[in-house]
């Protein structure tokens, strides 16, 4: 059928992969995300969903999206948040640190909506993102039902001061001890919540994103090992 096709086709790839690059044969072989995305969904309701939902963002600006940004918007008043202490100025411009967070959200959120993975609100539509992955094979869409709870969790550690403590933002960089360099900003929590909603929102896609991603691989590999030995039972009982 069409799945094994796809799947003989993908061995070959390999292969040519491997020729390709026996020197860096230490590091694996890897395929790209796109084409292990596009045998994942095969045949499946995302197959043309997502492309459709691509292309219809196309040209689309932070500008032009914010209309449905829900409750991710852009926040409001001064945006800045004053230190504590006469030492230093301390002051955090929240509307900069809005404004980049909501761009990021904005180019994902247009393919997003048009995906049906938001409301008209422009809030995560849980429902409609587990409904999509139940018309997945069954294979693959048993091993991501724990999906929609895995990434709420996930998304609920999704702070400032989790996402600026990480490595990624330099964690391990040796921060100043000298008093005089210590700033401790006070910061309005409405626009504080404003801020975490949309590095929330952006989290839990980001997990969806990386959970499928695992276990479309592990769904192909092991559906190629389960045809080689198919191929090697062939192969037996036609020597005998």
């Amino acid at each position: 059928d069409l799945r094994m096709k796809v799947f003989i086709t993908l061995l070959l790839a390999s292969a040519a992969l491997a020729m390709k690059d026996m020197e860096k044969a230490d590091e694996g072989i890897c395929l790209d995300a796109d084409i292990l995305g596009a045998i994942c969904v095969a045949e499946t309701q995302l197959a043309e969903k997502i492309p459709a939902a691509m292309e219809a963002c196309v040209g689309e600006t932070g500008n032009n999206m914010r209309a449905g940004k829900g409750k991710g918007g852009k926040g409001k008043g001064k945006g800045k948040g004053k230190g504590k202490g006469g030492k230093k100025d301390c002051t955090v411009d929240f509307e900069t640190v809005m404004d980049f967070f909501q761009e990021v959200w904005d180019r994902k959120a247009c393919i997003l909506s048009n995906a049906g993975w938001l409301d008209s609100e422009g809030n995560i539509d849980d429902s409609a993102i587990m409904s999509d992955i139940d018309s997945l094979a069954p294979a693959l869409s048993n091993s991501l039902a724990d999906t929609k709870d895995l990434c709420m969790n996930r998304s609920m550690d999704a702070t400032l001061e989790n996402l600026f403590a990480s490595e990624e933002f330099g964690a391990h960089a040796v921060m100043p001890e000298d008093e005089d360099d210590e700033c401790v900003p006070e910061i309005d929590p409405e626009q504080l919540l404003e801020v975490e909603i949309v590095l929330q929102k952006l989290a839990f896609f980001r997990c969806v994103h990386e959970n499928f991603m695992d276990g479309c691989g592990n769904y192909i590999l092991e559906a190629v090992q389960s045809m080689m030995m198919g191929m090697v039972d062939e192969t037996t009982t036609v020597s005998y």
